[in-house]
């Protein structure tokens, strides 16, 4: 049974009603439609005011659910097209399962699209530093194979000027290519950044005589060499060598040769490295009269890649050099 409205409640649902008949229709209808109100009895009243009630919640849901619908299909073309919603998706429920359902749905795949892009973000950033790193890496090896070449053509040329016949060319070329090549495999092995000033040294007795180990002394503390000194201080210790097996300390059985080393700094900061070869107890030695093939190779070649210079003495105990490098 439904409550009956006391008399002031009525009174005023009544003129509310009829203030909304006037609002909506000409005069002479409102009045008589308000009339036929006052005499209407009040269960019926409230039963057209709940049911008026339910019509205008049913069409503004349905307004509601309508404008969400067309905001889900504006959203689903953005993440169709590839677009970021960005701040769009703080989702309001409107009450209907589906479409709050979907609504739900795209916010999850919105979210997912987010953690992708960023994942992309990073694969494209670590592959533009990969692209940039290769370009400086062949660069930087067109750089060191020139170098290599240059220093090749001038050992080639001062080998064929010295020889004479095809034999000793080939000869002393064969030895000079291989310690070029055994000094390039350490480099490799060293990525061309430093190489041990020590470990370039044996690399470099190795390729004339394992042997001779045993009757060089090494005397210096541990330094790291840069790919640029390397190469060419190598060729210049086998020179070194290769005329001390011919013609100096290591020419017979009672020689020996000391290579020491130490840093100095320059004025400027710089460091300079300074290597001392001393041979004695080997044949005695008389200036040259002229200078050889290794001289000229060492002095007008391999000077200029290591960036330093060398000087001989000929004091009749046994050969000496001094070789500097920029380090």
């Amino acid at each position: 049974m439904v409550k009956r409205l006391s008399a002031p409640s009525l009174t005023v649902l009544l003129w509310a009603f009829s203030l909304v008949l006037f609002a909506l229709s000409d005069k002479a209808q409102a009045a008589d439609l308000s009339a036929a109100l006052h005499v209407t009895p009040p269960a019926l009243f409230i039963a057209l005011a709940l049911a008026s009630a339910a019509i205008i919640y049913l069409l503004f849901n349905q307004r509601r659910q309508d404008k969400a619908l067309g905001q889900l299909a504006e959203l689903s073309e953005k993440l169709y097209l590839g677009q970021d919603l960005g701040q769009e998706l703080s989702w309001q429920k409107t009450g209907a399962i589906e479409i709050d359902l979907i609504a739900a749905t795209l916010t999850r795949i919105d979210d997912r699209l987010k953690q992708k892009r960023l994942k992309l973000q990073e694969v494209s950033q670590q592959i533009d530093e990969a692209d940039e790193h290769r370009r400086t890496m062949n660069l930087e090896l067109h750089h060191r194979v020139n170098n290599a070449l240059a220093m090749m053509q001038g050992i080639t040329n001062i080998t064929a000027r010295s020889a004479t016949d095809i034999g000793e060319f080939r000869t002393n070329l064969s030895d000079r290519v291989q310690c070029l090549g055994a000094i390039s495999t350490l480099l490799v092995k060293k990525s061309w950044t430093t190489t041990p000033l020590r470990e370039l040294v044996e690399i470099t007795l190795a390729c004339c005589s394992p042997d001779l180990a045993e009757r060089v002394d090494l005397g210096g503390e541990d330094l790291e060499l840069r790919s640029e000194v390397t190469l060419a201080l190598g060729m210049t210790l086998h020179e070194l060598l290769s005329n001390a097996i011919r013609h100096g300390a290591l020419a017979n059985e009672t020689g020996r040769v000391t290579l020491n080393w130490r840093i100095e700094k320059e004025e400027d900061g710089k460091k300079r490295l300074i290597l001392l070869w001393r041979e004695q107890n080997g044949p005695i030695v008389e200036p040259p009269s002229k200078s050889g093939v290794g001289q000229y190779l060492m002095q007008d070649v391999l000077t200029r890649q290591f960036g330093g210079d060398i000087a001989f003495l000929f004091p009749p105990q046994g050969f000496q050099a001094t070789i500097t490098a920029e380090i």
